[in-house]
């Protein structure tokens, strides 16, 4: 009788702890505060598509499908001109289809991190005293057949969405000893969704110092917050109303092009995670920025003055650097100084 009583006290004990740990899943308001006005650093024609980018102490990176220029690197300082730069055709420092991963690093100063055509995980080391680069491969990644986007890496395990979805498993983690994990949607998110997989397509960033992955989703308007073992702590709703997607004639597929676009981008620092919101069918929205702590708590959301594509923030949560179309169909790399959240 006594095992059984101190057995109870474990699990009480247990269940207390683990309910300090999570928030309920909860709603919140689509009101925002007004950015400050972007300012255009500078500007791309049609010639380049730049479709990621980051921010190191010192520099600014920036991902080019259209180019050879694959990656192009700007100081901070000098803004106007490329300063270093990595080709596909280089022999040296070659990248094939990069994709910068999106976990959160302690202090890295200049260095980010990348996945090159799905296969090798890479630093690239800067150095500010006189613009040079160094990628070097940390490892190479061994689910090769499994392509996919948003890497995010950890000491033991590969996150990541598979390219060619067939599953409403909103991403998954693999580890070479263990295999595959294939973590589930949220429940209640799942009893409001069409069956298409592609309802569920979504963005994830994470933080392993926070033991946090955060999954923020295209077509409707939730971000759902997971441990790293692929434990759901809160799912959260942007607005009053359920954002769901339009179907066609078949119910069990979604009209992409006529739904609405909720959660397009998102990125993080070791303070906070920002989820890009666009509100509209055909990105015409000015967009939002809903910015949570990696508990899953509301901090505040911003309101751009145009359409944004992608962001990075400075480790600091000092400023917003955007990648943003413009009239003359190329463009603008913009930056908007932050106040206190």
């Amino acid at each position: 009788m006594k095992n059984i009583l101190l057995f109870c006290s474990y699990l009480l004990i247990v269940c207390s702890c683990q309910n300090e740990n999570t928030i309920k899943d909860y709603s919140i308001s689509t009101k925002s505060n007004m950015l400050s006005e972007g300012k255009v650093l500078f500007s791309k024609d049609d010639n380049c598509y730049l479709y990621d980018l980051k921010i190191t102490d010192n520099f600014y990176l920036f991902l080019d499908e259209k180019n050879d220029t694959v990656l192009r690197i700007y100081e901070q300082d000098n803004i106007l001109q490329t300063s270093i730069s990595s080709c596909r055709s280089s022999e040296k420092d070659k990248l094939w289809k990069p994709l910068f991963t999106k976990e959160i690093h302690a202090e890295t100063e200049d260095i980010a991190y990348l996945v090159d055509n799905n296969t090798y995980y890479k630093a690239i080391t800067l150095d500010a005293n006189n613009s040079n680069m160094k990628i070097n491969t940390i490892k190479p990644l061994k689910q090769r057949n499994m392509f996919s986007r948003d890497f995010n890496i950890t000491t033991k395990e590969t996150f990541g969405i598979p390219i060619s979805r067939d599953t409403k498993c909103p991403f998954y983690f693999f580890n070479p000893d263990s295999g595959y994990y294939w973590v589930d949607p949220s429940p209640a998110l799942e009893k409001k969704m069409p069956n298409d997989v592609f309802s569920y397509t979504n963005t994830i960033c994470l933080n392993e110092s926070q033991n946090t992955i955060v999954s923020a989703y295209r077509f409707t308007n939730h971000v759902s917050f997971y441990g790293l073992d692929g434990t759901l702590k809160t799912t959260v709703k942007f607005g009053e109303t359920p954002v769901i997607p339009i179907t066609t004639s078949d119910p069990n597929k979604i009209d992409i092009r006529n739904t609405s676009k909720c959660f397009t981008y998102i990125c993080g620092t070791a303070k906070y995670v920002y989820c890009l919101y666009e509100g509209s069918s055909d990105f015409t929205n000015q967009s939002k920025i809903v910015v949570f702590q990696w508990d899953g708590k509301h901090i505040n959301t911003w309101q751009a003055d145009r359409n944004l594509q992608a962001i990075a923030v400075d480790k600091n949560d000092k400023y917003i650097l955007a990648i943003s179309r413009n009239k003359n169909d190329g463009q603008d790399i913009i930056r908007y100084y932050l106040s206190v959240h």
